[in-house]
């Protein structure tokens, strides 16, 4: 299997650092850690601060930037490389993370908001450049080979983060947690700084880019939105003005007790319908606007049937998503498992469960092909959802005994692997070759999005429907439209393009 573009460079063996096998396994999970760090461990670190409840919901706004990380993708297209943008956030990571770590403890609030904002950003944009690099460097049998190894690698990424990491927060301090947090980012910089191939030829310095965007109009409007983040006291004319607002929300029957993470799922929402409405416009809107960034969007759009495949990613895990927001508290207060057993279940046995699948995904589908596997592997991902609401309905769902119920657990993280193996070729599938970065940073987004509004929504539906059993079946409900579209949508078979690249088109070069 190629790696490089090049098709006379022979590939390089599996013991070579430069083998995909290592560089995907250390791009993922360098993807993964900054992830965790900023919607994982941020809400923690605030809780040890002493926030309030309303100031841990707020660190829901950090995950707006892989939201809206598709704005600034085209960047990473047209200017650079990705490998150049990928070293580039890992030193800016590794820059954030020392500040942090000369903070200390007691750090306050407003400035953990600014570096975990800073921190977002970053992460985001070094989403974009990794996937970007790995739909470069690999043709389509590598991408699909692989997609079970980025898989497992991200999500082992996670795990550290979320748990080793936070006991050692509890154990020695939080100066400490960010300087291992560093050391983690420092040693994955050094291995991609050696042995990363270059797959693109260098496109425009990104610092035409900057200096188009230091134009005084756009520097005061930075300016005065750092002035009123920074400055507490410059919020003071806006409370009064929030607080009525406030009250006369509160008054509308429904909406009265939304906080503000709420909301911005409500306008994620909004936001989604609003461009499905008007997809049509947004397409002659791009059209008339002739540049790189606009073409960019327009050439995803202008694929064929591209409307299905658009609504299939946003609906394609919505029933996991309500699930996976709800699985601990119903196994924790219904079903009786302790926090150290279900950390061993999902963490553990869970996991491998989830890695073997994803695995073994990948492999079928590079084998045979995604047509082939696509029911059967959704299928395993919907169907186990029915197994809660069986054990939800149950009389006494703590009398079954942690194996009974941790099988159910293992039995759909099974699925859950099956499930993103389908969902990552097929997502990849999706993208034209031209704008490989910014095609996959717009579909992750719009993944990205539904995820966001399904674990919103999950926790006012369980209240709603009074208990767990309903919900669970409405997980299993909220899997139907994404199976219904499944015979209609395009790109299930390879498309002309998806070969290795052609001579000429992204050869190795200096990077």
């Amino acid at each position: 299997m190629p790696t490089s573009p090049n098709a006379d460079v022979p590939s390089p063996a599996p013991h070579d650092p430069r083998h995909p096998t290592w560089w995907v396994s250390t791009t993922y999970f360098a993807e993964g850690f900054p992830y965790a760090l900023v919607n994982n461990v941020a809400e923690v670190m605030f809780k040890e601060l002493g926030a309030g409840l309303q100031a841990i919901g707020l660190t829901a706004i950090f995950h707006l930037p892989w939201n809206l990380k598709f704005l600034w993708a085209p960047v990473l297209d047209h200017h650079e490389t990705k490998r150049r943008f990928m070293l580039g956030c890992e030193i800016a990571v590794i820059g954030i993370l020392a500040l942090l770590m000369l903070l200390g403890g007691d750090i306050p609030l407003w400035l953990a908001s600014i570096a975990f904002v800073l921190l977002a950003f970053v992460a985001a944009t070094h989403d974009v450049a990794i996937d970007g690099f790995y739909l470069e460097a690999l043709d389509r049998d590598g991408q699909s080979r692989f997609v079970g190894l980025r898989a497992a690698a991200y999500r082992g990424a996670v795990l550290l983060a979320s748990g080793p990491l936070l006991v050692l927060a509890d154990l020695v301090g939080w100066r400490a947690t960010w300087a291992a947090a560093a050391l983690v980012m420092v040693v994955l910089l050094a291995y991609h700084w050696m042995f990363l191939p270059a797959t693109e030829r260098r496109r425009e310095p990104f610092v035409r880019w900057l200096r188009a965007l230091a134009r005084p109009r756009v520097l005061i409007a930075v300016g005065l939105v750092l002035a009123v983040v920074v400055l507490d006291h410059s919020l003071a004319f806006v409370r009064p003005v929030v607080a009525r607002l406030r009250d006369a929300i509160g008054t509308i029957p429904g909406v009265g007790g939304l906080g503000l993470s709420e909301w911005i799922g409500l306008s994620l929402l909004v936001a989604v319908g609003v461009a499905v409405a008007s997809i049509g416009r947004l397409r002659r809107l791009l059209a008339a606007h002739d540049s790189r960034y606009a073409r960019a969007f327009l050439d995803l759009l202008e694929q064929p049937r591209m409307g299905r495949a658009l609504a299939l990613i946003l609906l394609f895990r919505t029933g996991e998503s309500f699930l996976m927001k709800m699985r601990q508290p119903f196994l924790r207060d219904a079903c009786g498992m302790d926090l150290a057993t279900y950390g061993m279940i999902n963490g553990t046995l869970g996991f491998a469960a989830t890695l073997v699948a994803t695995l073994v995904g990948g492999w079928l589908i590079a084998k045979h092909g995604l047509r082939r596997w696509l029911w059967p592997m959704v299928l395993a991902q919907n169907v186990p959802n029915l197994l809660y609401a069986v054990l939800a309905a149950s009389d006494d769902p703590s009398a079954l005994g942690n194996a009974w119920v941790g099988a159910v657990v293992i039995v759909e993280d099974i699925g859950a692997g099956f499930g993103t193996a389908v969902f990552l070729v097929y997502i990849m599938r999706c993208c034209d070759p031209r704008h490989k970065a910014t095609h996959m940073a717009v579909l992750t987004a719009i993944m990205s999005i539904g995820f966001t509004l399904a674990g919103m929504a999950s926790g006012f539906l369980v209240e709603w429907l009074g208990g767990f059993a309903l919900f669970f079946g409405l997980t299993f409900v909220a899997t139907i439209p994404s199976m219904v579209l499944l015979p209609f949508v395009p790109f299930l078979d390879p498309r002309p393009d998806d070969g290795p690249p052609r001579d000429g088109a992204t050869q190795s070069g200096s990077d």
